[in-house]
């Protein structure tokens, strides 16, 4: 289930706007739907941010996952258009189990400190293993910036990979962008290969194709090729 509702976070990475609202859809192979995120952006006039993406499974899904919610939260400021988060928080809940962990970043100090709650039982904060400068949801965001040169990036966000947070981003060329364009059954827009260097069911770098318009809003991603049911497709409903 961690694969759907990442991806439903990928997805979920939305244009700057006062307050923008979207819905997107998870479909794997023969399954069908499995999973829907409600993603809400805001910007004050005080050039803080808020987002806040509700992911949740359906379905079948639902059923193995014991119904499995997750809400993903940044806070922060708006310098020069790049979003630079100082808290980010990730809820996880079932029907039997509730699991919220809190970042909270010094970019100073180039830090991160940590703090995890399970049910009642409140952690001590402590320092996260690595700093990195975005989290997940600040980072898909500020990918629109480099949609115009098509510069490839390698960035760090925490919320990906456990082991650094590392994502690479690739604006694939010549043939390769035929080829994704061709997967993704899309003509316009920008296409991006978003590397996520974690291993995700059979694909051992977990390599998402993505769509995006030219405001940067997603429109469309693919995992390829999971176990026996072809492709992971995440589109965009509202």
């Amino acid at each position: 289930m961690k694969t759907i509702i990442f991806l439903l976070i990928v997805l979920s990475q939305i244009v700057s706007a006062k307050v923008t609202t979207a819905k997107y859809e998870v479909s794997y192979g023969i399954f069908q739907t499995l999973g829907i995120a409600d993603a809400r952006f805001e910007t004050r006039d005080d050039d803080t941010y808020s987002i806040r993406i509700e992911a949740r499974t359906t379905g079948i899904a639902k059923l193995l996952s014991n119904n499995r919610v997750e809400v993903y939260e940044s806070h922060g400021t708006i310098v020069n258009g790049k979003l630079i988060p100082e808290k980010y928080n990730k809820t996880r809940r079932t029907n039997s189990k509730k699991t919220t962990k809190f970042y909270t970043f010094d970019h100073r100090k180039k830090t991160v400190l940590k703090e995890v709650i399970e049910g009642k039982d409140r952690g001590d904060k402590e320092t996260n293993d690595f700093y990195a400068p975005e989290d997940i949801l600040s980072l898909f965001f500020n990918v629109k910036q480099y949609m115009k040169l098509r510069q490839n990036q390698v960035l760090y966000a925490i919320g990906a990979n456990k082991n650094n947070g590392r994502i690479d981003v690739v604006f694939p060329k010549g043939k390769e962008l035929e080829r994704v364009a061709k997967e993704l059954e899309i003509e316009d827009g920008v296409f991006v290969k978003v590397i996520l260097n974690d291993r995700i069911f059979s694909s051992s770098n977990g390599e998402l194709l993505i769509n995006l318009d030219e405001d940067g809003l997603c429109e469309k991603a693919i995992l390829e090729d999971v176990l026996l049911f072809g492709d992971i497709v995440g589109k965009r409903i509202e």
